[in-house]
């Protein structure tokens, strides 16, 4: 059984416990969460002006939709402004600073209709982040920029919680991957060719669920959840930013969530920074890597 609480006033410790079961923790915006996502719209505003950035894609060709959504995308990424509003969440959900890693926030930016599903606007199968390489102590934040609706959200599917999805995640190699399939991104029009990991059969959608928010909530979840990009029907663009974090006790003490069906190679923890002071993690010998 897979449980979603909301607004739950929890520890962090408590909060992994219940993600690394499968649950999901639902949080209305927060100040701190409101300005994250505000940061992401001042930045979407500018890259697309004088255009609305949710309608912008019906003014652009899907070139000039690209030229404008990669270097906002990277510049959302890199922003030493947005680290520090990640780190302010971070602050406002009790996390310790010291304990705490994250990777590098995302901007995605996820089309309507048919116009472009691949590259910087890539509409993600259904998969799990350990698929990718992520360890199984990670916790996933997501949260829209812009409201969301069911027909522009993310979709999961509880009912793959612990049942194994025959993929080809064996096939991943994630140091590959950041040589070659990130630089790709803005290559990739008509079709993504990078090496995805993807279930080798159909996905069942009889459990599929999708969450509608509005700016700023947020959504946790745990890497070993099956989800995927939900075809956007609604007639704008979704803004929505995800992050990732690991608690340094949990990657020591061998803590996360089951693993049923992953076998990539290499591993992302090497991308986490401290919250405190943003600076990489370390990796002793010691330290497992599920």
């Amino acid at each position: 059984m897979i449980g979603i609480h909301l607004n739950h006033e929890l520890d962090c410790s408590e909060r992994r416990r219940l993600v690394f079961n499968g649950d999901l923790l639902l949080y209305s915006r927060n100040a701190a969460t409101a300005a994250l996502a505000d940061h992401a719209i001042s930045l979407a505003s500018e890259a697309f002006a004088p255009m609305d950035p949710q309608f912008a894609q019906e003014e652009l060709s899907v070139a000039a939709f690209i030229e404008r959504a990669g270097p906002l995308k990277s510049r959302f990424t890199n922003d030493l402004r947005t680290k520090e509003l990640v780190r302010d969440v971070l602050v406002a959900f009790g996390c310790d600073l010291d304990e705490t890693y994250f990777d590098v926030p995302r901007l995605r930016l996820v089309p309507h209709g048919d116009y472009l599903s691949s590259g910087v606007s890539y509409a993600y199968k259904a998969h799990r982040d350990i698929w990718y390489a992520s360890p199984t102590a990670q916790v996933n934040w997501w949260l829209p920029a812009f409201a969301v609706t069911t027909e522009r959200a993310m979709s999961f599917f509880p009912e793959y919680w612990s049942k194994a999805v025959p993929n080809s995640s064996s096939e991943f190699d994630y140091d590959e991957w950041c040589r070659v399939g990130r630089q790709l991104a803005t290559s990739q029009v008509d079709k993504d060719t990078r090496k995805h990991p993807l279930p080798a059969d159909p996905i069942s959608t009889e459990s599929e669920l999708r969450i509608a928010s509005t700016k700023g909530d947020v959504i946790m979840f745990s890497a070993a959840h099956l989800h995927a990009t939900a075809a956007n029907r609604s007639g704008r663009t979704r803004f929505s930013i995800d992050f990732r974090t690991l608690n340094r006790s949990d990657i020591e003490q061998g803590r996360g969530a089951p693993n049923v069906d992953s076998r990539p190679s290499g591993s992302t923890i090497g991308d986490f920074i401290r919250a405190r002071d943003f600076a990489p993690i370390q990796i002793p010998s010691a330290w497992q890597q599920p």
